[in-house]
Protein backbone atom coordinates (compact mmCIF):
# COMPACT_ATOMS: atom_id res chain seq x y z
CA UNK A 1 0.00 0.00 0.00
CA UNK A 2 1.81 3.02 -1.18
CA UNK A 3 -0.67 5.31 0.92
CA UNK A 4 -0.60 6.81 4.10
CA UNK A 5 -2.88 8.74 6.80
CA UNK A 6 -2.21 12.99 6.73
CA UNK A 7 -0.64 12.90 3.55
CA UNK A 8 -2.61 14.52 0.14
CA UNK A 9 -4.49 11.65 -1.95
CA UNK A 10 -3.53 11.73 -5.70
CA UNK A 11 -5.77 13.38 -7.76
CA UNK A 12 -7.85 11.98 -10.16
CA UNK A 13 -9.94 12.60 -13.34
CA UNK A 14 -12.12 9.62 -14.28
CA UNK A 15 -15.85 9.05 -15.28
CA UNK A 16 -18.75 7.19 -13.85
CA UNK A 17 -21.45 5.11 -15.25
CA UNK A 18 -23.21 8.01 -16.78
CA UNK A 19 -19.91 9.11 -18.61
CA UNK A 20 -20.19 12.27 -15.99
CA UNK A 21 -16.09 13.24 -15.01
CA UNK A 22 -15.44 13.38 -11.12
CA UNK A 23 -12.49 15.16 -10.58
CA UNK A 24 -11.20 14.66 -7.07
CA UNK A 25 -10.10 18.27 -7.09
CA UNK A 26 -13.77 19.51 -7.42
CA UNK A 27 -14.12 17.86 -4.05
CA UNK A 28 -11.85 19.50 -2.31
CA UNK A 29 -14.19 20.96 1.25
CA UNK A 30 -15.86 17.80 0.93
CA UNK A 31 -15.39 14.50 2.75
CA UNK A 32 -15.27 11.49 0.48
CA UNK A 33 -15.24 8.04 1.10
CA UNK A 34 -13.52 6.37 -1.70
CA UNK A 35 -14.25 2.81 -1.99
CA UNK A 36 -12.63 0.10 -4.28
CA UNK A 37 -13.87 -2.87 -5.63
CA UNK A 38 -12.79 -5.90 -7.82
CA UNK A 39 -15.73 -6.05 -9.57
CA UNK A 40 -19.32 -5.01 -10.59
CA UNK A 41 -22.11 -7.67 -10.17
CA UNK A 42 -20.47 -10.23 -7.76
CA UNK A 43 -21.62 -11.24 -4.62
CA UNK A 44 -19.19 -8.92 -2.00
CA UNK A 45 -19.37 -6.08 -4.58
CA UNK A 46 -23.11 -6.46 -4.61
CA UNK A 47 -23.39 -6.02 -0.93
CA UNK A 48 -21.24 -3.39 -0.44
CA UNK A 49 -22.41 -1.08 -3.25
CA UNK A 50 -25.83 -1.75 -1.90
CA UNK A 51 -25.18 -0.70 1.40
CA UNK A 52 -22.93 2.47 0.51
CA UNK A 53 -26.23 3.36 -2.00
CA UNK A 54 -28.34 2.74 1.31
CA UNK A 55 -26.31 4.80 3.42
CA UNK A 56 -26.08 7.63 1.03
CA UNK A 57 -28.44 9.94 2.66
CA UNK A 58 -26.65 9.50 5.87
CA UNK A 59 -23.34 10.75 4.16
CA UNK A 60 -24.52 13.57 2.39
CA UNK A 61 -25.93 15.18 5.66
CA UNK A 62 -22.52 14.99 6.51
CA UNK A 63 -20.96 16.90 3.39
CA UNK A 64 -19.67 13.34 2.33
CA UNK A 65 -19.61 11.65 -1.28
CA UNK A 66 -19.32 8.09 -1.90
CA UNK A 67 -17.24 7.31 -4.77
CA UNK A 68 -17.16 3.11 -6.16
CA UNK A 69 -14.13 2.37 -8.17
CA UNK A 70 -12.96 -0.52 -9.99
CA UNK A 71 -11.49 -1.43 -13.47
CA UNK A 72 -14.94 -2.07 -15.40
CA UNK A 73 -15.97 -0.15 -17.93
CA UNK A 74 -18.84 2.91 -17.99
CA UNK A 75 -21.63 0.47 -19.44
CA UNK A 76 -20.97 -2.20 -17.15
CA UNK A 77 -21.30 0.11 -14.49
CA UNK A 78 -24.55 1.39 -15.34
CA UNK A 79 -25.76 -2.46 -16.22
CA UNK A 80 -24.94 -2.79 -11.82
CA UNK A 81 -26.41 0.27 -10.94
CA UNK A 82 -29.44 -0.29 -12.78
CA UNK A 83 -30.07 -3.60 -11.86
CA UNK A 84 -29.50 -3.30 -8.35
CA UNK A 85 -30.96 0.39 -8.31
CA UNK A 86 -27.58 1.99 -7.01
CA UNK A 87 -27.48 5.87 -6.67
CA UNK A 88 -23.62 6.44 -5.74
CA UNK A 89 -20.80 7.41 -8.72
CA UNK A 90 -19.27 4.06 -10.14
CA UNK A 91 -15.78 5.41 -11.34
CA UNK A 92 -13.94 3.58 -14.07
CA UNK A 93 -10.34 3.20 -14.12
CA UNK A 94 -9.95 0.50 -17.04
CA UNK A 95 -6.32 0.43 -17.91
CA UNK A 96 -5.96 0.29 -13.46
CA UNK A 97 -3.57 3.40 -13.67
CA UNK A 98 -4.60 5.26 -10.24
CA UNK A 99 -5.19 1.74 -8.62
CA UNK A 100 -1.47 1.12 -9.37
CA UNK A 101 -0.60 4.28 -8.20
CA UNK A 102 -2.21 3.68 -5.01
CA UNK A 103 -0.69 0.49 -4.38
CA UNK A 104 -4.08 -1.40 -4.28
CA UNK A 105 -3.61 -3.42 -7.75
CA UNK A 106 -3.93 -7.23 -7.22
CA UNK A 107 -1.45 -9.92 -8.99
CA UNK A 108 -4.69 -10.53 -11.13
CA UNK A 109 -5.32 -6.85 -11.84
CA UNK A 110 -8.16 -6.39 -9.86
CA UNK A 111 -8.03 -3.81 -7.01
CA UNK A 112 -7.92 -5.11 -3.44
CA UNK A 113 -11.13 -4.10 -1.54
CA UNK A 114 -9.86 -0.84 -0.05
CA UNK A 115 -11.78 2.34 1.30
CA UNK A 116 -9.91 5.51 1.48
CA UNK A 117 -11.34 8.30 3.44
CA UNK A 118 -10.33 11.88 2.07
CA UNK A 119 -11.02 14.72 4.13
CA UNK A 120 -12.06 18.37 2.89
CA UNK A 121 -8.74 19.51 2.85
CA UNK A 122 -7.84 16.59 0.27
CA UNK A 123 -5.88 14.25 2.65
CA UNK A 124 -6.36 10.95 3.31
CA UNK A 125 -8.09 10.78 6.96
CA UNK A 126 -7.95 6.79 7.05
CA UNK A 127 -7.56 3.43 4.94
CA UNK A 128 -9.22 0.14 5.61
CA UNK A 129 -7.54 -2.57 3.86
CA UNK A 130 -8.91 -5.94 2.84
CA UNK A 131 -12.25 -5.10 3.71
CA UNK A 132 -15.43 -7.44 4.61
CA UNK A 133 -18.33 -6.02 2.66
CA UNK A 134 -20.78 -6.65 5.32
CA UNK A 135 -21.22 -4.13 7.66
CA UNK A 136 -18.42 -1.88 5.93
CA UNK A 137 -20.17 1.33 4.78
CA UNK A 138 -21.51 1.78 8.59
CA UNK A 139 -17.91 1.57 10.05
CA UNK A 140 -17.13 4.47 7.52
CA UNK A 141 -20.17 6.51 8.01
CA UNK A 142 -19.18 5.96 12.23
CA UNK A 143 -15.35 7.32 11.56
CA UNK A 144 -16.87 10.37 9.40
CA UNK A 145 -18.88 11.28 11.96
CA UNK A 146 -16.33 11.05 14.70
CA UNK A 147 -13.95 12.85 12.78
CA UNK A 148 -16.38 15.45 11.17
CA UNK A 149 -17.38 16.07 15.65
CA UNK A 150 -13.28 16.25 15.95
CA UNK A 151 -13.30 19.15 13.33
CA UNK A 152 -15.75 20.65 14.42
CA UNK A 153 -14.85 20.93 18.00
CA UNK A 154 -11.45 21.86 16.93
CA UNK A 155 -13.04 24.86 14.83
CA UNK A 156 -15.35 25.75 17.97
CA UNK A 157 -12.59 25.58 20.18
CA UNK A 158 -10.66 27.65 18.16
CA UNK A 159 -12.89 30.20 17.25
CA UNK A 160 -13.94 30.81 20.70
CA UNK A 161 -10.41 31.89 22.09
CA UNK A 162 -9.31 33.71 19.32
CA UNK A 163 -12.44 36.40 19.07
CA UNK A 164 -12.99 37.01 23.06
CA UNK A 165 -10.29 36.94 24.57
CA UNK A 166 -8.27 40.28 25.30
CA UNK A 167 -10.68 42.04 22.23
CA UNK A 168 -9.18 40.43 19.89
CA UNK A 169 -11.31 40.87 16.72
CA UNK A 170 -9.70 37.53 14.82
CA UNK A 171 -7.76 34.44 15.47
CA UNK A 172 -4.15 36.03 15.41
CA UNK A 173 -5.08 39.53 15.74
CA UNK A 174 -3.85 42.02 18.18
CA UNK A 175 -5.99 43.31 20.27
CA UNK A 176 -5.98 47.50 19.58
CA UNK A 177 -4.27 49.91 22.01
CA UNK A 178 -7.16 51.48 24.05
CA UNK A 179 -6.45 54.68 26.58
CA UNK A 180 -7.61 54.18 29.59
CA UNK A 181 -8.66 57.80 29.90
CA UNK A 182 -10.86 57.82 26.57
Amino acid sequence: MLLTPKKKAPLFTLFDQDEKEHALKNYIGKWVALYFYPKDDTPGCTVEGLDFSERNKDFRKLNTWVLGMSRDNADSHSRFCHKYNLHIPLLSDPEGEYGQKLGILKDTGGFKRTTVLIGRDGKIKHIWENVKANGHAAEVLSRVKELEHQAQKKLALGNGLGSTRRGYAKPGQRASKKSRFA
